[in-house]
């Protein structure tokens, strides 16, 4: 029996509970003094409430699981609703507005919303460093006044084009005012016993008054927008003016939208004035910190305006600013509740409704984590961010409830503190001893310090976005006869194949002097143009539509006869022959439905063969399209070269972000274990990783993990090599992109990752790659190979059988002179990997594994070893590495069933267990819970039992908790026949069918080209045996129960 313990309690003081304990004017510092008497864990009783404050990482775990705890709006912020009503930030999760508001801001907050903020927030970082210049050698500076006064600027004019002109007053704007009055009022409510706040009279005709003037100014600001009309806005209030939630299809109300405008001139300023102002107290403090940062930002700025990039490489400026935040954490506590009864740690009781309040600075200061100099500025220890347990700093928040504005707010801080230090050399002339002053942020009180230019004379020169904008676009190679005539592409993918096609296609257009868009299909729902001409290429996934093509082909659907009328079209499908159920299907259906519903077929439609010829397939469609699209539209065809698109590139100094795939969203996980699952015996390798996963992100059973990989330094290297070059040089990509929208245009980028990260190093070389070789080759017996290359027979037979690629082409052909930048404009983009998901949220929720299969064989043209990218790359990482990817749901129902009681058959051989694996975690995780289970069968092959039998005591310890029935075949065992899990479910077929039949749900992962199909011929044929039917009948039977969402399969079928 486990007993649970008791949480500490401070001594109570009768109907006022533990509340003269508290200092009224620092209640954080308070809390933290008694955090230091009672520990880690401890219970507060105000009058009327009670609340558990926590300061350890390992209850803070705890208390931010999310699926147990949620956002409590504690008192304090009950009161701020006064006048930051449901606002993000003083909303609960579950009103209405807080998910709505949610969604539409978070474009406000992205990337590409950052470089647009950046000159704004330069703009009012000038004025700053331009007061400070101007003062006498004895004149002081108020930081907090000045730190608010900058802050409050820049949120006013990022956000809502509004400019307070703090710099320019004597006095704060009114607006300032208000708002610190009518903070601290709330703050003081929250503290009063119910007999001294009715007292309040005046203090509550003043709160009354303050809230009228904010509101005021803020429903001018949405007034004044309102009658100006749109004018090209990109801020957070035309995103909540024009923004619909993409789940409700609902806008923000004009009430909603005044409480957001209040809530982020608050928590927009208020927060990162006060990480500024500790920001510069601890420099002044800790000179050796100061001289270093100043160190780097002379090396990556020098005397220039920091622009956005640079403001990215200030590394050891960010970790000063994270260490900060760290020590005071200038918001320093969040509360939250219990969603339902549970414990903490194993040794508390938690009954649903319980308040927790998580104290920051505590947490920041838990000697487990951060050592024995907790109270020391070292900012160094955020050198390695990877290396900080994610529960053990949370200035931003929690989950889904963090800051929305956390980058706004790092950026502007990062950008201000590095101009300020470029400047100046900081002068602590009063000996300053820290007082942090509470309201409902922290602040060091009375902080006042002088400054000394660190250079004779200060001067900016400034560019404005539109000019920044003008300078880096390159103007596109012009074009003969350029008509105009609109074309648009429009694509389904996910891989990327079908996407690049759709940009191919278009930059062939604008050559052709065609107007060309691309957009997914899904942009396009009931908006297809009659004028011009639509071209279509998607692919097809299990037969379902790609995930950016879904509504499309629901509307395809469910539109009427007629509703296309005028609509001139063409479609190019990408797929393959492995899945002859599905080959083609959604390109199929979208070609027949445009012409079903009226619409004018230009070409007919051509399918690409991933298994064979796929860019035979796809040159002989375009040679056909381009005709056939001039005879359509009345227009000539121009004679372009492809040396048209061409790359130019120049050597440069710089550094350039980490790439992410924009496409994928990706985001960076962890490397939490890698280990070897075979035999060593075996003479194969596959790799069991666990990822673990970064805040806010979910999965499901059965969901893959989508791999951003990066090519071999041995890759790289031959490339390097090839054209003598250096991988540490960096380079600069300018001209039309157009085909490379991929490659990193008019950035500074380094060889190396150009080359790692970027583009495809081992896939065939396709015919137009080679065809290229050859126009550059000098040599006129080596063109006549490579133009040999290129007859239907041979290319099949040398190249694309034996995947020779493009480097091996160059490597091999020396007389190939070929520039490096059209070698790198005709390779194609580097791709996603997916991986099944191994795991289950609901056994580790912060964790997901894959179970990789490492691709590594004889090559099959005969040179050397060939080594997968992905699957080599994953291998190789190690404990603390961190990876780019991303989550994807398959559209082909691969789910568990909502019943638990339902039965389902599972057959995954080799690396096909692994959604099993997670959904054999799941039925553990329901067991524990008290679930009925219905019956589960795995049937697993793999060749020896003692070599590859992947989770072999995982699987048996399953079996023997009757969690699942296993089903072995053994392809390679020493005397005994083979034997293949299609075989071994014949044997018992008659066991299976009659749970098939009772509503069960089949699955299968793995090989689609072989075992897949024989599977279903063994589940046809078992079937029509013993139902006495028909093959056909079996079939239809098969199909039915794909049809209704019971038979899955993980398997790609295209691009």
């Amino acid at each position: 029996m486990t007993i649970k313990k008791s949480i500490p309690q401070p001594k109570t003081y009768g109907p006022l509970k533990n509340l003269p304990l508290i200092d009224k004017d620092k209640p954080i510092q308070s809390f933290m003094k008694l955090a230091t008497e009672f520990g880690p864990i401890y219970q507060f009783q105000f009058p009327g409430r009670t609340s558990t404050f926590v300061s350890s990482a390992s209850l803070v775990a705890e208390i931010t699981d999310e699926k147990r705890f949620d956002k409590k709006v504690g008192p304090v912020l009950q009161k701020v609703r006064a006048f930051g009503g449901d606002g993000l930030f003083t909303s609960e999760t579950n009103e209405q507005n807080w998910k709505k508001a949610h969604n539409i801001l978070l474009p406000s907050f992205s990337q590409q919303a950052m470089k647009g903020y950046h000159n704004k927030m330069v703009d009012l970082a000038i004025q700053l460093i331009q007061k400070w210049a101007r003062l006498n050698p004895d004149e002081e500076i108020d930081v907090p006044e000045d730190m608010t006064r900058l802050t409050l600027d820049t949120i006013g004019l990022c956000g809502f084009d509004f400019r307070f002109n703090s710099f320019y007053r004597e006095s704060n704007h009114e607006f300032v005012d208000a708002m610190v009055r009518a903070l601290d009022e709330a703050m003081n409510q929250s503290q009063r016993l119910g007999v001294q706040d009715k007292l309040m009279v005046r203090s509550k005709k003043q709160f009354r008054e303050d809230i009228d003037y904010m509101f005021s100014l803020v429903d001018g600001l949405i007034e004044d927008r309102k009658q100006n009309g749109d004018q090209g806005e990109d801020d957070l209030l035309a995103h909540m003016l024009k923004g619909k939630d993409p789940e409700t299809g609902e806008p923000l109300d004009d009430e909603n939208i005044r409480f957001q405008i209040i809530t982020f001139l608050i928590a927009g300023h208020e927060t990162t004035s006060g990480l500024l102002s500790f920001t510069l107290y601890y420099l002044m403090n800790n000179p050796d910190k100061l001289a270093k940062a100043q160190e780097e930002v002379d090396r990556v700025v020098g005397d220039a305006i920091p622009d956005y990039k640079q403001v990215k490489q200030l590394k050891y400026v960010r970790m000063i600013l994270n260490e900060s935040l760290r020590l005071w954490p200038t918001a320093p506590a969040f509360s939250l509740y219990a969603k339902e009864d549970t414990t903490l740690n194993g040794e508390y009781d938690v009954e649903k409704g319980d308040e927790f309040t998580l104290l920051l600075p505590e947490l920041h200061r838990d000697k487990s984590i951060w050592g024995d100099n907790v109270e020391e500025f070292v900012p160094e220890r955020f050198e390695d961010p990877s290396s900080i347990p994610q529960h053990a700093y949370k200035p931003f928040g929690n989950g889904q409830r963090a800051c929305i504005g956390q980058q706004f707010s790092l950026h502007e801080a990062t950008l201000v503190l590095g101009m300020i230090i470029q400047h100046f050399d900081l002068i602590d002339h009063s000996n300053y001893q820290l007082d942090v002053k509470e309201t409902l942020t922290l602040k060091p009180d009375g902080l006042k310090m002088k400054v000394k230019q660190r250079k004779e004379s200060i001067s900016f020169v400034t560019q404005t976005s539109e000019t920044v904008e003008k300078e880096k676009k390159t103007a596109p190679a012009p074009v003969k006869n350029a008509h105009g005539t609109p074309l648009l592409v429009l694509y389904g993918s996910n891989l990327g194949t079908a996407e690049g096609i759709a940009r191919d296609l278009a930059e062939t257009g604008r050559q052709q002097g065609f107007s060309a868009e691309v957009a997914p299909l899904n942009d396009y729902v009931n908006e297809l143009p009659q004028d011009g001409a639509v071209l279509i290429v998607s692919a097809s996934y299990n037969g379902n539509p790609p995930d950016n093509a879904d509504e499309f082909v629901q509307w395809l659907n469910e539109m009427e006869d007629g509703a296309v009328n005028g609509v001139h079209y063409a479609v190019f499908g990408c797929g393959d022959r492995n899945w002859a159920n599905t080959y083609q299907r959604i390109p199929s259906l979208i070609d027949e439905q445009l012409s079903k519903k009226g619409a004018q077929r230009i070409s007919e439609t051509g399918d690409g063969d991933a298994s064979d010829d796929f860019e035979g397939d796809y040159e002989k469609w375009e040679a056909t399209l381009w005709p056939n699209l001039a005879e359509a539209m009345n227009i000539e065809l121009n004679e372009n070269s492809a040396e048209n698109s061409a790359i130019s590139m120049s050597f440069v100094s710089g550094v350039s972000d980490t790439p992410l795939a924009r496409t994928h969203h990706a985001f960076t996980a962890i490397i939490n274990r890698n280990i070897e699952l075979q035999h060593t015996e075996s003479g194969r390798s596959t790799r069991h990783i666990e990822l673990m996963l970064p805040d806010g992100v979910t999965y499901q059973e059965g969901d893959h993990v989508g791999i951003l990989p990066q090519n071999s330094d041995e890759m790289v290297n031959r490339v390097l090599d090839r054209f003598s070059l250096n991988g540490h040089d960096h380079v600069l990509l300018t001209g039309d992109s157009g085909k490379a929208a991929h490659l990193p245009t008019d950035k500074p980028v380094k060889l190396q990752e150009l080359l790692s990260s970027y583009v495809e190093l081992q896939e065939p070389a396709t015919r137009s790659q080679i065809r290229a070789l050859a126009s550059h080759t000098v040599c006129p017996p080596h063109v006549v190979e490579l133009e040999q290359l290129l007859e239907d027979d041979t290319y099949k037979k040398e190249a694309l059988e034996k995947r020779v690629t493009m480097l091996e082409l160059v490597e091999h052909y020396l007389a190939c002179e070929i520039p490096f930048e059209r070698f790198i404009a005709l390779l194609t983009p580097l791709k996603a990997r997916y991986y099944s998901i191994s795991s289950s949220p609901l056994y580790k929720e912060r964790e997901a594994s894959m179970t990789v299969s490492v691709v590594r064989d004889t090559a099959w043209n005969g040179n050397g070893e060939y080594k997968g990218v992905a699957s080599n790359y994953l291998a190789n990482r190690e404990f603390g590495d961190k990876v780019a990817c991303f989550i994807n749901t398959p559209q082909s129902n691969f789910q568990l069933p909502e019943n638990t009681e339902t039965p389902i058959i599972l057959i995954g051989p080799g690396t096909g267990v692994a959604p099993f694996r997670g959904f054999i975690q799941n039925r553990r995780e329901l067991m524990n819970q008290g679930k009925t289970l219905g019956e589960a069968h795995l049937y697993f092959g793999c060749r020896n039992p003692e070599h590859d039998f992947l989770y072999k005591e995982e699987l048996e310890q399953a079996e023997k908790e009757g969690l699942v029935t296993l089903h072995t075949a053994f392809s390679r065992c020493p005397r005994r026949p083979k034997m293949y899990v299609q075989q071994r479910l014949s044997e018992n077929a008659t066991e299976i069918l009659p749970l098939l039949k009772d509503n069960g749900h089949l699955y299968i992962c793995g090989d689609g080209s072989k075992m897949a199909p024989e599977v279903e011929h063994t589940f046809i044929s078992s079937y029509a045996s013993f139902y006495k039917t028909t093959e056909k009948e079996a079939i239809q039977w098969l199909e039915e129960l794909e049809r209704d969402g019971r038979y899955a399969k993980d398997v790609w079928a295209g691009a």
